[in-house]
């Protein structure tokens, strides 16, 4: 199955488990993302990611642990979607970045939807955002779920707990979210993705 969706501007995007060999692109990502968006995502300034966050964020081998990228046909490493849990638990943290250039494009939304299909697929309740208060986009992204969502404020950060136990899902969403389940435990690859 391959994960490939046609972007509003005709471009095409494919959605699959981050890998170790995405470091250099998710370097380079990062370096064109602008202030603004580098202190929404990390509720500060970094201007560059360290080799040690590099590894964490593209070695996802923990089953709690999940990170999906969206990839242009070129190779480009566009947008970043991931969530962290704890063994057993069934939430975890959401976080999202999306390249600058394809902000308001659907891609976060596209990103998202892929995303919680897998934290469902594994048994997961809730997804919990820490998310400031001026991050308007990242808010909406949230309520655009239509899911229930509870959040509260505390000094200029939103805490939303989506609950996702009750997230509609189709046969198609299922099969897609255990192929990228399977691709990242790296037992087989989601075709046509370069896995």
């Amino acid at each position: 199955m391959t994960d490939e969706v046609e972007l509003r501007d005709g471009s095409r995007l494919i959605v699959r488990p981050i890998r170790p060999e995405d470091a250099p692109a998710l370097v380079a990502l990062h370096a064109r993302l602008s202030a603004d968006t580098i202190y929404r995502r990390y509720f500060g300034a970094r201007p560059h990611l360290s080799p040690a966050a590099v590894d964490r964020f593209t070695r996802v081998d923990e089953y709690w642990r999940c990170a999906l990228v969206g990839v242009r046909g070129s190779g480009e490493l566009v947008a970043v979607a991931r969530y962290e849990g704890a063994e057993g638990s069934t939430s975890a943290e959401l976080a999202m970045v999306v390249d600058d250039a394809l902000q308001r494009t659907g891609v976060g939304t596209l990103m998202l939807d892929r995303l919680l299909d897998i934290a469902m697929e594994r048994g997961l309740h809730r997804i919990i955002a820490d998310v400031l208060t001026q991050n308007s986009p990242m808010l909406r992204l949230l309520r655009s779920t239509g899911l229930p969502a509870r959040t509260v404020r505390d000094d200029g950060v939103e805490t939303v707990t989506v609950d996702i136990s009750a997230r509609p899902s189709d046969a198609v969403q299922r099969a897609r979210a255990r192929a990228h389940i399977t691709a990242a435990r790296g037992r087989s690859t989601v075709p046509g993705t370069g896995s």
